[in-house]
Parts: structure tokens; C-alpha cells; sequence
């Protein structure tokens, strides 16, 4: 098997929520809080920091599914923390728990899987 993160690895992620972070839809803010589309890219940036150290010079990994469920708001200014951990791992796939930390508790939760891809062709395909 390829390198690999181990089982039980764990990041963390902090981001300070910016105002462009805030719910909006149809170019218009919705909310003043933190977006669940934020969330989602946070949690991916974190899944990322545990699987690109590992990555061979030919490969690549890319998101496949998220099941994240966002259980309370955090407004501009507050620090996040995405806490991630490694739960399975194989050849083709790394799955992912994660919590998202916020001054009122847990902000999110669930599951982020990315599966390894070759890299990009120059023609700009990806292998498989």
C-alpha cells in the first residue's frame, strides 16, 4: 500500500469568520452568521491537510462526500476550529470524522471522505 495517513491521525484548523463568511444567497446576505458553504470548505481545507502530506508525486485526492450537520451559529470575529481525525484508510480512500468548535461549543459535525485520484493530465482530464 502507498503511504498513507494512519488511523487516529488528527488535525486541527482555526479560522477567525471573516465577513464574507456570512450565509448569503443570491448575492444578497441571508444571515449574519457563519455559512454552512464555509463550514463545508473549512472542513475540506483540514480533510486536505491530512492527506496531502501523504500524496506521491503522481496522485492526487479529491473530495467525495460530506455528511456535516450545522448545529449552531458563529458570528464575524469568532475563532473556529475544525477538529479532524482519520477513522478508515485504504489504498483508494480516507475518511474523516470531524467537529467544528466555536466559542458556544460544537458548531458541526460528521464525516468528510476524499479519494485518491492520479494527478491531472496535461490536457487537463484526471485519471483514475
Amino acid at each position: 500500500m502507498r503511504q498513507r495517513p494512519a488511523i487516529g491521525e488528527r488535525v486541527t484548523h482555526r479560522i477567525t469568520v471573516g465577513p464574507e463568511m456570512t450565509a448569503r444567497l443570491f448575492g444578497r446576505e441571508i444571515h449574519p452568521v457563519y455559512a454552512t458553504a464555509w463550514m463545508v470548505r473549512h472542513v475540506e481545507e483540514a480533510g486536505r491537510m491530512l492527506v496531502e502530506p501523504h500524496l506521491g508525486p503522481d496522485e492526487d485526492a479529491t473530495g467525495s462526500s460530506i455528511q456535516l450537520a450545522h448545529e449552531r451559529s458563529a458570528r464575524v470575529g469568532d475563532q473556529v476550529t475544525v477538529a479532524a481525525r482519520v477513522t478508515a484508510v485504504d489504498d483508494r480512500s480516507c475518511t474523516v470524522a470531524f467537529e467544528v468548535l466555536g466559542p458556544t461549543g460544537v458548531l458541526g459535525r460528521g464525516v468528510f471522505v476524499q479519494r485518491y485520484i492520479e494527478k491531472a493530465w496535461p490536457g487537463g482530464e484526471t485519471g483514475t
